[in-house]
């Protein structure tokens, strides 16, 4: 008797199990239910996504995303809005880029994602890429003839964002270097380190030249007081969106998107006049990544 009724409580379970799998929403039917399209965009991550001075999320991301709801309003025929929700490289946060995408919190996450052969958490895939860049490190000028990056920079401070795909690059490549990234953490840590270089706390700081870049115009920084290097980078970011692995429809909706728009028409307008500033980084990651 008891065997039997521990059957029919088995199948009864495994029935409610399957019949849930089975009426699980895709992204496009809850955004159709909603009207709402949400989107994780990080902060501290310009010009992808930064706040302005009045505190307001801004940036490339923002303004494409913008593009995404409006084209979901004409496609689905109701208006549809957009949430962007801040995310976070700290894989401890319960806004975590890859997390809040893997448990529904987002539909996406838009942002420097670099493409990855195996996402660092299951139950999320990326995009085609929409971007490429690469690694350069921000210096004092006069640090130029002096940090070499051709050589093992033994006993070099280096800033690195913990989280981030630059940590095992540069401390693979520099293992000798003294890489700095706990007090990088929070996520203001890009602007902390900026802030460390110029103030000669740190040698150097290692991230994507294009972020390095936007960094330093938001804090109003001048070439007196940086500068890149090495003039093409020491690697290639390939750039995608984070999406949930097991809706192939949403995978396919988004990678079409990203194949039809102009990607680097919206990046001019979201850079505006300051866009002149980022055409050697633009075009070193072209010659280095393109083919």
């Amino acid at each position: 008797m008891r065997n039997k009724l521990a059957t029919v409580t088995l199948s009864i379970i495994l029935s409610l199990t399957f019949t849930s799998a089975s009426l699980a929403e895709t992204v496009l039917s809850e955004i159709k239910r909603t009207g709402v399209l949400k989107v994780g965009i990080r902060e501290d991550a310009a010009p992808f996504g930064f706040l302005d001075d009045q505190g307001k999320l801004q940036g490339y991301c923002m303004t494409k995303m913008y593009v995404l709801a409006n084209y979901f309003g004409e496609v689905l025929n109701r208006p549809v809005r957009l949430e962007p929700i801040p995310s976070v490289l700290d894989e401890d946060s319960p806004n975590n880029r890859y997390g809040m995408v893997a448990n529904g919190k987002v539909h996406l996450d838009c942002g420097p994602n670099t493409i990855k052969s195996a996402p660092p958490l299951s139950g999320v895939t990326y995009s085609t890429a929409f971007y490429f860049s690469g690694t350069h490190f921000l210096i004092r000028p006069e640090m130029k003839g002096i940090f070499n990056p051709e050589t093992s920079l033994a006993g070099k401070k280096i800033g690195v964002l913990p989280g981030s795909n630059t940590h095992p690059l540069i401390s693979s490549t520099y293992p000798l270097a003294e890489i700095v990234d706990t007090r990088y953490r929070s996520s203001n840590g890009r602007e902390l380190a900026l802030k460390d270089v110029v103030e000669q706390d740190i040698d150097a700081f290692a991230s994507d030249g294009m972020l390095l870049m936007a960094e330093a115009l938001r804090q109003g920084l001048t070439f007196q007081d940086f500068t890149l290097i090495p003039d093409r980078p020491l690697s290639c970011d390939f750039y995608g969106i984070i999406l949930p692995d097991q809706d192939i429809e949403w995978k396919t909706i988004i990678d079409k998107f990203i194949t039809n728009l102009r990607w680097e028409i919206i990046l001019e307008k979201s850079l505006g006049v300051e866009s002149i500033y980022y055409q050697g980084i633009r075009q070193a990651a072209y010659d280095k990544c393109a083919n």
